[in-house]
């Protein structure tokens, strides 16, 4: 059988789906599925379920387990595959492909994946997915910066902290909110106060869930389950309630109606604070493993020193339970960690093989950035000819000028949110190319980057979770995962396989 997969993951992209679907079907058409009847077309909207949301493997991986011989995989490009390399759709599929159960094909990116694909076909799906994760995570980082604007005038923009609610003042006479607003609510908020008064007394998380749980406070979820420990920690952590939000690391005033008086706040941070002494001064030392957790029980790797003769060592504080655990120098896992920067190191003559597969998957990204700018540019010079239209009809609302002056002022508000959305493809495109670069410089001298004294630790930790995964520690020996593309690099630079097929996409 073979699979036709459309799929969308953000609102921008649901018009995208009939095109989609088209450019599937004309690819089924050739390879005659259509006419024999041999395919399975699969739509799916992530957008629409939220918590409820429809899994990948209900839709797809459950049919493809159950296939008794090969089936095909066709998505129209390798970004409505996946944009994330650790993705549920990315890791099962994979498993598939290299067990010779399935073969993807990508039309538009002229790209066909088995279980023989040579290691350039494979580098040229991994560069894709990771580079399509450039694209839309500048276009968050964007959304980021309009939610910052929204802050900054006192507004929160996302689901109300428990002890409040959301609701709308407003709709357009489509149905869309056009004002929305946050309320103290009356049910939960004097739970919240108590939870606040019972942690200033020194009482544990467990004992004050335990009543306010009993008197009927939940939490704001559909299933409106009853509080747990850490729901209630971060509760007492939030801020919001005494008139402050926190959005990205930074810190908002709101205009919100506040319930919970500065000084019981103050007093139960200081209980928190009396109780994690020992923890705070341990995480203000700049130890670069400080996040490191033991493989064999899951627990932290804690270091100590600098001591006998200037070196450092860390050892697993065996919480769980003693299983042997041994001091471990810091220079043998650095060690570990240069050789590891060194299997992705790309040969300075073969960089321009590199460069030339970058340019194809940027090409790729360019024709969906170009269309979405094309269409947001017609939707700005269609509502500028509707403010042309209403001037030359002023005179009819000489009676009612408040009138003229609202639909001149939303039309004005949707042209600049598609301004903003044109600044967002633009920077999300830029950052495309950014992202390849800050590749191709990681491949040719991370371990130089790593090594030199210039380099900061907080920067030697960002270049250790770029190109670094699910890093523990076992024994003496450092368990990590190369996140992709660099794990098809680190392949391709063992093998020295650099060379594409000719014609590895055709099928007879």
């Amino acid at each position: 059988m073979n699979y036709l997969i459309a799929r969308v993951s953000d609102p921008d992209q649901r018009k995208a789906l009939p095109a989609q679907k088209k450019k599937l079907f004309d690819y089924a058409d050739k390879q005659r599925w259509v006419e024999t009847k041999d395919y399975l077309y699969i739509e799916y909207d992530e957008t629409a379920f939220k918590e409820d949301r429809i899994k990948f493997q209900e839709l797809v991986l459950e049919p493809l387990l159950n296939e008794k011989g090969l089936a095909i995989v066709v998505f129209d490009k390798i970004d409505r595959f996946s944009r994330q390399s650790t993705s549920e759709e990315r890791v099962a599929l994979t498993k598939l492909f290299t067990q010779g159960k399935i073969e993807m094909h990508f039309p538009s990116d002229n790209l066909y994946i088995h279980k023989g694909s040579p290691a350039a076909d494979l580098f040229r799906l991994d560069i894709g997915v990771a580079l399509a994760g450039y694209y839309s995570a500048a276009i968050r980082d964007n959304v980021a910066r309009r939610y910052s604007q929204m802050l900054s005038d006192g507004i929160w923009v996302g689901k109300a902290p428990i002890g409040y609610q959301n609701y709308v003042k407003l709709y357009d006479d489509n149905g869309k909110p056009l004002e929305k607003g946050i309320k103290k609510d009356e049910v939960r908020a004097p739970l919240i106060k108590e939870a606040f008064e019972l942690r200033s007394t020194g009482l544990p998380y467990r004992s004050i869930v335990k009543q306010i749980n009993k008197k009927g406070l939940n939490n704001n979820t559909k299933k409106k389950r009853p509080l747990s420990t850490s729901q209630l920690e971060k509760i007492l952590e939030n801020p919001f309630y005494i008139g402050t939000m926190q959005f990205m690391g930074k810190s908002y005033k709101h205009h919100y109606d506040t319930f919970i008086e500065q000084w019981l706040w103050d007093k139960v941070q200081d209980v928190k604070l009396s109780r994690g002494k020992g923890r705070t001064a341990y995480n203000s030392k700049p130890f670069l493993f400080k996040t490191l957790k033991c493989k064999q029980c899951g627990y932290s790797i804690s270091f100590d020193g600098p001591k006998n003769g200037g070196n450092i060592y860390g050892k697993c504080t065996e919480y769980g339970g003693k299983h042997g655990a041994r001091l471990v120098n810091e220079k043998l896992l650095l060690e570990q960690l240069r050789e590891a920067f060194k299997s992705v190191k790309v040969p300075p003559s073969l960089m321009p093989t590199l460069i030339a597969e970058l340019d194809k998957n940027h090409a790729s990204e360019q024709k969906h950035y170009i269309s979405n700018k094309n269409r947001l540019q017609k939707e700005y010079d269609s509502l500028d000819e509707e403010v042309q239209e209403l001037y030359k009809d002023r005179k009819q609302f000489k009676s009612r000028p408040d009138i003229f002056e609202k639909m001149v002022k939303d039309i004005e508000s949707k042209q600049k949110t598609i301004l903003d959305d044109l600044e967002d493809h633009s920077n999300g495109d830029k950052a495309f190319v950014i992202g390849a670069s800050y590749i191709l410089d990681v491949c040719s001298r991370a371990d130089e980057l790593f090594d030199a004294e210039s380099t900061e630790l907080a920067q030697k930790r960002y270049l250790i979770s770029f190109v670094l995964s699910n890093m523990t520690l076992d024994g003496e020996k450092l368990d990590f995962t190369l996140v992709e593309p660099f794990g098809a690099i680190a392949n391709m630079v063992k093998t020295q396989d650099w060379c594409p097929r000719l014609d590895s996409n055709q099928r007879p």
